[in-house]
């Protein structure tokens, strides 16, 4: 237990909970400024199972953000790429990439394998289906969004906390990217972390509250916003899974 030393002394670690992370799961969606970075610390931190997923391969305008990867990579799939180092980064954790697009029907699949599941998207596209495999097969996920200078991180636990669509009954008709207005390079980094923080506790089995972080990276600032399950939310409360479908 050498490894993980000076997260077992931690108080609200232990060596007990350090043993149970190492029988836990995650799946981690998108590998980029702040996936990758989740994918490292999970895979880090100790947990015994990491699915990797992504579709893309490394660019140039990857590296300012993006510190699973260096000019050595340009060209390559994330997917690759990143399974190659998580693994030398820890031996005692399996990780397991999972290349190309996830349709519906093959992220219920690898859903219903792990304890949780790891936003690293970067479009609410791919947010609501995973909002609505992850409801429907009650397994938490934790939204994370960046964009310039601010992200949010959301924990969503079925049953308990409110969903994506209590946050967001319908998917945007429109909405920015970081390709249209930027990052922060710091900015992925400190979502993941919170991301990361939250998903260890939620693998403890610890109660959060259902509320989204907002953190504005210039002012550092963070708020926590309270959020309330919707009696009528078409997915946690009504068990309707629009996203699912194929189509």
């Amino acid at each position: 237990m050498d490894r993980y030393s000076r997260q077992i002394i931690l108080e609200k670690f232990g060596k007990e909970r350090q043993e149970l992370l190492s029988k836990k799961s995650a799946l981690v969606i998108g590998l980029g400024g702040t996936g990758g970075l989740i994918s490292q610390l999970l895979v880090r931190g100790g947990l015994g199972k990491v699915y990797i997923n992504d579709y893309d391969s490394v660019t140039l305008s990857n590296l300012h953000r993006q510190l699973l990867y260096d000019e050595l990579d340009l060209g390559r799939k994330k997917v690759d790429v990143a399974a190659e180092k998580l693994s030398r980064m820890n031996s005692e954790t399996r990780v397991i990439p999972i290349d190309g697009k996830l349709t519906p029907s093959i992220l219920e699949e690898y859903v219903q394998k792990v304890d949780i599941v790891m936003d690293g998207t970067d479009n609410f596209e791919t947010r609501f289906v995973i909002n609505d495999a992850c409801v429907k097969h009650k397994k938490p996920w934790i939204y994370a969004g960046v964009l310039a200078t601010y992200g949010n991180v959301m924990p969503i636990i079925p049953g308990k906390t409110a969903c994506l669509r209590c946050l967001m009954r319908d998917l945007p008709v429109k909405y920015e990217t970081t390709s249209t207005r930027g990052i922060l390079n710091s900015i992925p980094s400190a979502i993941a972390s919170m991301a990361v923080s939250l998903a260890f506790r939620i693998l403890f089995g610890e109660d959060l509250d259902s509320a989204i972080y907002y953190y504005d990276g210039w002012e550092i600032r963070i708020e926590k916003i309270p959020l309330k399950r919707q009696e009528d939310c078409p997915a946690c409360s009504l068990g309707r899974f629009d996203f699912l479908r194929p189509g």
